[in-house]
């Protein structure tokens, strides 16, 4: 039986689709996928301008893996025409951080996109 991997926003679990991945001296490098285990749950991770020897096997639902572009994030929810938002100052939320980890956060300001 093979595994599904996560929907992570921002991240498809495809060969050749680039992310972000953490090494292990703890830096953020841009990165594809090269190749995927499904019976595992993990996919192997190139870093660009990087040597092959390099590349790593990380779980896919491993926090060391990150979208790419952040900007583009913000853009993929956007359906509404009118600029109105469901969002008020002061509000409670829970906000995804870099790590694709959601914490708790409050509304301080809001913007039309």
């Amino acid at each position: 039986m093979t595994k599904h991997p996560p929907n992570r926003r921002g991240i498809s679990f495809e060969v050749g689709a680039q992310l972000e991945a953490r090494d292990r001296l703890k830096n953020w490098y841009p990165a594809h996928i090269e190749d995927i285990d499904y019976e595992e749950g993990r996919v192997l991770i190139h870093f660009k301008r990087w040597n092959h020897r390099y590349d790593e096997w990380f779980c896919w639902d491993s926090p060391y893996l990150r979208p790419l572009e952040k900007i583009q994030l913000r853009k993929e929810g956007l359906h509404d025409e009118d600029g109105s938002s469901e969002f008020q100052i002061n509000q409670q939320v829970l906000a995804c951080w870099s790590d694709c980890r959601f914490y708790p956060a409050r509304v301080t300001a809001v913007n039309k996109d």
